[in-house]
């Protein structure tokens, strides 16, 4: 027998429920590299941790109270791991249940983001073909784009003629209005069109599409409207 038994020999019910600190299990491994004892002694009780998981705590604290008939008592030591482990598995299965809980709220609040984000309608787009209001060779399209501030407006604007000998050098002022269903006119941008060139500008409006009733393209020296186009139209 290893000389060192009698210092290890209670050690091993403690060392097969988990219940020695680190210092104390490396120690005890130690050990059983050398005591053919203890070894026996931890594989017959290797079973022990399986049979006390079907142990409930209070019925492991009323062993002590009502010892089973005819047995003997059982060690403190292996009462005392038995609390320590009641108390272990409490704890886990409280944490458990925190976790559980906290999966739950995730997989609710996925499944009340996802429906809204899928009902949630896209962005449609308008294209607004405008009207030549005036003898001007000026055309215009425009693209109406919802957003949550207002609308977005993307517009081009080409003067089709190659050359104007009226043009001035650095082209026609012209401005892009925007008129409301009341009627109310908001100048939103304005640019220079030279002959044979293509304006290509982004605009905005605090109005929603549904209250833009026309744009309108004027000339910035005269005020005439040399365009207008109305969505939906």
């Amino acid at each position: 027998m290893n000389p060192d038994h009698s210092r290890y020999a209670d050690w091993d019910s403690a060392y097969v429920l988990g219940a020695l600190s680190p210092g104390e299990r490396r120690e005890y491994e130690a050990h059983l590299e050398t005591c053919e004892t203890c070894r026996r002694s931890v594989a017959e009780l290797a079973p022990m941790p399986g049979l006390l998981a079907r142990l409930s705590a209070d019925r492991a604290e009323g062993l002590l109270v009502e010892p089973v008939a005819e047995a003997p008592a059982p060690r403190p030591e292996l009462l005392d791991a038995v609390r320590r482990e009641g108390r272990r598995r409490n704890a886990r299965r409280m944490r458990s249940r925190v976790m559980l809980a906290a999966a739950a709220a995730v997989v609710v609040l996925a499944a009340v983001i996802v429906p809204l984000t899928v009902l949630r309608p896209a962005a449609t787009t308008q294209a607004v073909e405008f009207e030549t209001m005036a003898d001007v060779p000026v055309t215009a399209t425009a693209v109406l784009t919802p957003a949550e501030w207002g609308t977005r407006i993307e517009l081009d604007c080409t003067y089709d003629a190659a050359s104007d000998a009226e043009a001035p050098e650095d082209g026609w002022p012209y401005a892009l209005v925007v008129v409301d269903r009341d009627g109310v006119r908001t100048e939103v941008s304005s640019w220079r069109a030279t002959p044979g060139a293509t304006a290509r500008l982004e605009a905005g409006t605090a109005l929603s599409v549904d209250e833009i009733a026309s744009l309108e393209i004027r000339g910035v020296a005269s005020g005439d409207v040399l365009l207008r186009g109305a969505p939906g139209e």
